[in-house]
C-alpha cells in the first residue's frame, strides 16, 4: 500500500533565512513519528505544509486518494461563544457523520477525555482542558493521519497519560512535535530531527527516542571523523596546489578537480557544524532593576544568611 503522505523536495524560507531545504519523507500506515529540532528549524511550518495550510517555496506534498488529515495546533483557539459540545458537533459535521450518530459519538469522545459538563463555554476552560478539547476535536474526525503540535503543553500528568494511551493504541498514523522526551519515548515509533547539522537537513531513525539519541551520536561521531580526515587531506592538496601544480596533464587535472571537490565538501561540513556565537550584551544600561535578593556575611562556616 502506498504511503498516506509523500513529501518531496520541500523547501521553505521566511525572509532571507531558509528554515529547511529539499526535505523529502513519507508517512505510512500506523507510523507514530516524533518530529523534533532546535527552535526555528521549521517544525511547525512543516506540519502546516503537510496540512495544506502553508505552501512550500519548492516541492510537493501528495496525499493518498481518499485519505484524510487532521491537525491539532500548538495554541488551542475556539470561536467566541463556542461550548465543549458545539466544538465536537462541528467536527462531526465536517466529517459528514449522520446526525443520528452525533450524540453517541460526542458522548464517547468527551467522556473518555474526562469532560462531564458538555455545555461548558470554551472560554471558561483552563489551558489544560482547552488542550484536551482540541485533541478530542482532532480525534473524533477519525482521520488517517493526525498531526499534533506540542500536544502536551498545558496538560497535567493525567492528561499526558490519557494522550499516550490513545496514541499507543491508535489505528491511525500521527506526526507529533514535542520537546517532552519522556512522551516521545513512550509514543514514537520513529523520530525525525530537522537540523542543519545533517547533510540532508534531517535525520530519521526508526525506534523510540532512546534509539534516536544513540543513532544521532553515531552519526555525529562519523561526521566528525570524516571532517577531521577531510581537513587533513585538503591541507595536503592545498600544499600541492601552492607548489604550482601543472594542469596540462590529464592526471594533474583530475587531481585538481578532486581537490576542489574535497574543498567544497569540507566547506559544507564546516558550515553545518559551526556553532553560532552567542550574542549576549552585558553592557550597562540606565534601567534601575529592582533588587530581589541580597546576602551579607557569607563564609564557609556561616549558618546565618541575612536576606533583604
Amino acid at each position: 500500500m502506498p504511503p498516506i503522505i509523500s513529501a518531496q523536495g520541500l523547501s521553505k524560507k521566511y525572509g532571507s533565512a531558509p528554515l529547511f531545504t529539499d526535505i523529502s519523507f513519507t508517512v505510512s500506515e500506523s507510523e507514530r513519528i516524533g518530529l523534533i529540532g532546535p527552535n526555528g528549524s521549521g517544525k511547525s511550518t512543516l506540519l502546516a505544509i503537510l496540512h495544506a495550510r502553508v505552501t512550500p517555496d519548492n516541492g510537493t506534498v501528495a496525499i493518498r486518494k481518499r485519505a484524510t488529515v487532521s491537525c491539532v495546533a500548538q495554541i488551542s483557539e475556539f470561536a467566541p461563544g463556542e461550548t465543549v459540545r458545539s466544538v465536537i458537533d462541528g467536527a462531526l459535521e465536517r466529517m459528514a457523520l449522520p446526525e443520528a450518530e452525533h450524540l453517541s459519538r460526542l458522548a464517547e469522545a468527551l467522556g473518555r477525555a474526562g469532560f462531564t459538563n458538555f455545555d461548558t463555554p470554551t472560554a471558561a476552560l483552563s489551558g489544560g482542558w482547552r488542550k484536551r478539547l482540541a485533541i478530542c476535536e482532532g480525534l473524533v474526525q477519525e482521520s488517517d493521519i493526525l498531526l499534533l503540535d506540542e500536544p502536551t503543553n498545558h496538560l497535567d500528568l493525567a492528561g499526558i497519560e490519557w494522550l499516550e494511551g490513545i496514541l499507543q493504541n491508535a489505528a491511525f498514523a500521527c506526526v507529533v512535535i514535542s520537546h517532552d522526551r519522556y512522551f516521545l519515548e513512550n509514543v514514537a515509533t520513529e523520530v525525525v530531527e530537522l537540523n542543519h547539522l545533517y547533510e540532508n537537513g534531517f535525520l530519521r531513525v526508526q525506534g523510540n527516542y532512546s534509539k534516536f539519541l544513540k543513532a544521532k551520536e553515531e552519526y555525529l561521531y562519523a561526521q566528525g571523523k570524516r571532517q577531521e580526515a577531510l581537513t587533513n587531506r585538503v591541507h595536503t592538496e592545498i600544499e600541492w596546489l601552492r607548489r604550482g601544480a601543472k594542469a596540462r596533464t590529464r592526471k594533474s587535472k583530475a587531481r585538481i578537480d578532486k581537490a576542489q571537490g574535497m574543498i567544497q565538501e569540507l566547506a559544507g561540513l564546516n558550515a553545518r557544524t559551526r556553532t553560532p556565537a552567542a550574542r549576549i550584551d552585558f553592557s550597562a544600561t540606565n534601567r534601575q532593576t529592582k533588587r530581589l535578593l541580597e546576602v551579607d556575611g557569607i563564609a564557609a562556616h556561616s549558618r546565618l544568611i541575612v536576606i533583604r
